[in-house]
């Protein structure tokens, strides 16, 4: 082999040569992932619910992918676009991994509201029938009945948010892989008087919207829809998440259009061919679909 001249010489030579196993520092033990600094940390695939080690970017099990090499994968909020198929896709796998809580929630949250709002029914018809006796038919009468159905009507309202707030708490950690407990229903309370206001306020801006020729109403709920999770998910101040849904919801609208009309076709003809019993079944995954719906408009 010829001399390399003195002016060709890198100064790098006696890093040339291979180094032997055995002297690397390398060479003494193989790292398994066991024994990595990952072990101990673990996260919870969204699509399939396996175990994969924190920082993976893609599910060994099921090939989800959990966040892209740029960074910016899912648990970045941020508003995107996006899509039907994979939004089903996401939320059967959710759905199978997930069924026993997944039917328990509405189905609990159902039954107490009807006993709650039979409860409140049947003792203000006890506070009707005794003010109709004392007063008769009076003006003053009919004004107290017309208040007594407001309260009524107020304090159903007011039971059917709380458990609308406890599901939701309880699909959106089950959506991000946080393994939620059936107790976590009853933990909306934090979020009850946003939620009635920015409800009342949602209601208000829709009906508008189907006054003035229907069509606007239906941009508006679209416009909208997400103010709940975003709510709940961002623990923003009142009518803050309306900007945020706005935002979220900017080229999703006609998508989640779609995705409204076939989750109605496919509770309506479950529903009459299973004589209403699959709807057990099927009004859990409608939740459990519009659930990753957000979580993908959002990129979680």
């Amino acid at each position: 082999m010829p001399d390399v001249p003195a002016s060709e010489d890198d100064g790098f030579e006696e890093f040339d040569a291979p180094v032997p196993e055995e002297s690397s520092f390398l060479g003494e033990q193989t790292v398994s992932e066991e024994e990595s600094f990952l072990a101990g940390s673990k996260t919870v695939c969204p699509m399939c619910g396996e175990d994969v080690p924190a920082g993976a970017v893609k599910c060994e099990y099921c090939g989800e992918t959990l966040k892209a090499s740029s960074g910016s994968g899912r648990g970045a909020w941020e508003p995107r676009v996006f899509n039907i198929s994979d939004t089903f896709s996401r939320a059967w796998e959710l759905y199978k991994a997930n069924l026993g809580l997944a039917i328990a929630i509405p189905l609990v949250a159902g039954s107490v509201y009807m006993v709650a709002s039979s409860v409140i029914g049947f003792f203000m018809q006890i506070i009707q029938v005794s003010i109709m006796q004392a007063g008769g038919r009076g003006e003053g009468t009919m004004v107290a009945i017309f208040l007594l159905l407001l309260l009524q009507n107020a304090m159903v309202f007011l039971v059917y948010m709380y458990f609308q707030l406890g599901g939701q708490i309880v699909f959106l950690k089950i959506v991000r892989g946080e393994n939620p407990e059936f107790n976590e229903l009853f933990s909306g309370g934090p979020y009850l008087g946003r939620m009635i206001l920015c409800s009342i306020v949602y209601g208000l801006v829709v009906l508008l919207g189907y006054v003035a020729l229907i069509i606007p109403g239906i941009i508006f709920s679209l416009m909208f829809w997400p103010f709940s999770f975003i709510l709940i998910d961002r623990n923003l101040p009142g009518l803050d998440s309306f900007t945020k849904a706005k935002d979220v919801m900017v080229g999703n609208k006609l998508s989640f259009f779609g995705l409204s009309l076939l989750l109605g076709l496919i509770t309506l003809v479950g529903g009459v061919v299973t004589l209403f019993f699959g709807l057990i079944f099927i009004i859990p995954f409608t939740y459990m679909v519009q659930t990753v719906a957000y979580a993908e408009m959002t990129n979680q």
